[in-house]
């Protein structure tokens, strides 16, 4: 990929634009083009044109969409459009209809060719929000793009025009113009992050295709860490790919804002050749802390970008696109970024048994889990993803759980010939490479397939049913046992979240230890016992009174608050010591690099 810097108002720019412009017209359907202009970045603006020419219809509705796939959230970012304007091809204004919250209806009987126009307010940096600062601007095609409704699978161009010397960096396909892209259609627009302003970027090949590191601000990831974290990306990145034979992609961004403690900004969230992550700065970040997110969004490459759920093929942009099946699409995801970081030699053999034990011991230990099965808790995702539930449970630690213990019984159900890689193999080219999504039938009679075995009483049992599997039953396929161990934890009584250089209180439990000291949802622990908060240890005060320096609002107030205890089962897989060649052989290829 070509690294570009911007320039403006070009003889060539002109030429090529036309000429990409021709191309398009002689196609049917419509000719799109998208402009972003960034001209001032002090005003946190930026201005959007969308051409449309070819019309034959006597109107059109624009949309924007009101959430972003992977971020299960409606955000309506309808919000922040400013003056909003449009004209036909001689400069005569056209009065829109807002017919919904975020559509715009145009009469266009005989006209051929419109012009909309408005301003974007980006004022917030977060993996579904555009941002503009002094010295860089991100944003992804779905806050800013209004969608031609009935025209989804026409292609476009984007065209980027932004202040001298600003670096640019987008996924999608780019032309002999450095500022001018084209994407197949409006699917693809809309996943594409763009990064412009001043940043650093590092490419790397991974089986002959380039990838690209890019990192803000400057200077925060040093060579060092960025040599190790790349060589151990595209280790995995291979890993991954051997499953699926291919990458499905012809060029790959990973997409890294390393932000100061104070910094609100948490997360990552794959894209369908990209993701955007957010870590912290200093010794906080390496190469070690970070791969198994970059693991995780990677696998996504596949789960859930091509191989998805039907209730979100295709995408419906304008609401909740609600599924019982995201345990699969971001459980298995996190059991894959465990198992391709192993394959990948990256992580140990002991780290990766840790981390199968670890998630059945997450579950186990959740009173929710006898409550809410995997699929409920996938279907209420929208009532609070990013914000805390009053009693709920994790779909990824639920689904991570369940990878293991599906990979283990297809392994045994075959004697060990196929695996769980063959069930996403299968996904990928009967489902993906068709063009349609799967449902949980459709899984589990695939599965049935590759075993000749019944999964309907699994998927009864653990995904719509909230019972206990039988561990020691089914990594004992693998000979392996269980070993529980009792332990015991410090209880606060809150729930917390990195937040203005401290824990932001997102819940606080009645009758816990937060709540008798007087601590309230919103507040914000600063310190403790005068030391930072983000990063302290409450286990060492269990039973002992601890003084909470909490800012709310504007006022800043100490609370005293003794520290509770809760118990909880540590699980460990232990090798049998008498494993039959069956389960050795099984645990060979569970295990195999």
């Amino acid at each position: 990929m070509r690294f570009h810097k911007s320039n403006h108002l070009r003889i060539v720019f002109f030429i090529l634009l036309v000429g990409v412009q021709a191309a398009f017209a002689q196609k049917a359907g419509l000719d799109i083009t998208y402009t972003v202009t960034l001209s001032d970045p002090t005003e946190r603006i930026l201005r959007i044109t969308t051409d449309i020419g070819n019309i034959d219809q006597p109107k059109l509705d624009l949309a924007l969409p009101t959430w972003t796939p992977g971020w299960y959230v409606v955000e309506n970012y309808g919000k922040n459009v400013m003056r909003f304007t449009v004209k036909d091809d001689k400069g005569n204004r056209i009065e829109p209809l807002k017919t919904r919250k975020q559509t715009w209806s145009i009469p266009t009987n005989g006209i051929r060719r419109i012009k909309v126009e408005y301003e974007y307010s980006a004022t917030v940096l977060g993996l579904n929000q555009a941002k503009v600062a002094d010295d860089y601007a991100f944003f992804t095609g779905i806050e800013l793009f209004l969608e031609p409704v009935g025209h989804r699978s026409t292609p476009s161009r984007l065209v980027f025009t932004l202040p001298q010397d600003w670096q640019l960096l987008s996924p999608l396909k780019e032309t002999d113009d450095p500022n001018t892209f084209i994407a197949a259609d409006y699917d693809t627009l809309v996943d594409a992050p763009a990064m412009m302003g001043n940043f650093e970027v590092t490419e790397f090949d991974v089986n002959g295709k380039p990838h690209y590191f890019s990192a803000y601000p400057r200077g925060t990831f040093n060579a060092e860490k960025t040599k190790r974290f790349t060589e151990m990306l595209a280790a995995t990145i291979k890993a991954q790919s051997e499953i699926f034979g291919d990458l499905p992609y012809e060029k790959y961004i990973a997409y890294y804002f390393f932000q100061p403690a104070e910094s609100n900004a948490s997360g990552a969230l794959e894209h369908l050749n990209s993701y955007v992550a957010f870590a912290p700065q200093g010794e906080r970040s390496t190469p070690e802390s970070i791969i198994g997110t970059g693991s995780h969004e990677f696998f996504h490459t596949w789960n859930v970008k091509r191989i998805r759920p039907a209730e979100m093929w295709p995408y419906d942009y304008s609401r909740e696109n609600e599924s019982p099946s995201l345990w699969f699409s971001e459980g298995l995801t996190n059991y894959y970024a465990v198992v391709a970081t192993y394959r990948a030699g990256v992580t140990s053999k002991e780290n990766f048994l840790m981390r199968a034990a670890s998630a059945a011991a997450a579950i186990e230990n959740s009173e929710a889990r006898h409550y809410i099965p995997p699929a409920n808790a996938s279907a209420s995702t929208w009532v609070g993803y990013d914000t805390p539930q009053a009693f709920t449970i994790s779909y990824y630690t639920q689904g991570q759980n369940l990878g293991s213990l599906l990979d283990l019984s297809i392994r045994n159900d075959t004697n060990g010939e196929k695996s769980l890689d063959d069930v996403f193999r299968a996904l990928y080219n009967e489902h993906y490479k068709k063009g349609r999504g799967f449902t949980t039938e459709e899984l589990i009679e695939l599965i049935n397939r590759l075993t000749k075995k019944d999964y309907k009483p699994f998927f009864d049992n653990y995904i719509f049913g909230v019972k206990v599997p039988d561990y020691d039953r089914i990594f004992g396929y693998a000979g392996y046992q269980v070993m529980k161990n009792r332990r015991t934890e410090a209880e606060t009584g809150f729930i917390a979240r990195p937040r203005n250089g401290g824990l932001g209180i997102n819940r606080v439990e009645p009758n816990g230890p937060a709540a008798n000291a007087g601590l309230r949802a919103g507040d914000v622990i600063m310190k403790v016992n005068g030391e930072p908060s983000t990063g302290f240890s409450f286990t060492p005060f269990i039973g002992k009174e601890v003084t909470l320096t909490v800012a709310r609002g504007s006022s800043e107030a100490e609370l005293k608050m003794t520290v509770g205890e809760r118990g909880y089962t540590q699980f460990e897989l232990v090798e049998l010591p008498n494993a039959s060649p069956r389960q050795i052989k099984i645990r060979e290829g569970w295990l195999k690099r």
